[in-house]
């Protein structure tokens, strides 16, 4: 195995507080949790990641970096499983 081989790492994603506590019911939240858990992902939630605009549209979340929003939270999490199985 070489030095700079690609291993498998589960993806990273951060979540603006602001955005969870504004689209995220206890149910919905819930489901992202099991989401996160299943996949094994590392999370980091954050008061600001500077997309304020888009934040008080519609749930969003940074996946490596990449910024993916949708209309509702399960089409979010609906969102990631795809970007994840491209990954």
């Amino acid at each position: 195995m070489g030095l700079f081989s690609k291993k498998n790492k589960p993806g990273k994603l951060y979540f603006c507080t602001n955005n969870l506590n504004r689209f995220y019911d206890d149910d919905a939240f819930d489901r992202l949790e099991g989401f996160v858990d299943e996949h094994g992902l590392k999370v980091r939630e954050m008061d600001c990641l500077s997309y304020c605009e888009e934040c008080e549209c519609s749930p969003y979340a940074l996946f490596n970096r990449e910024f993916i929003a949708a209309d509702t939270p399960d089409e979010l999490i609906e969102k990631l499983k795809r970007r994840l199985s491209e990954a």
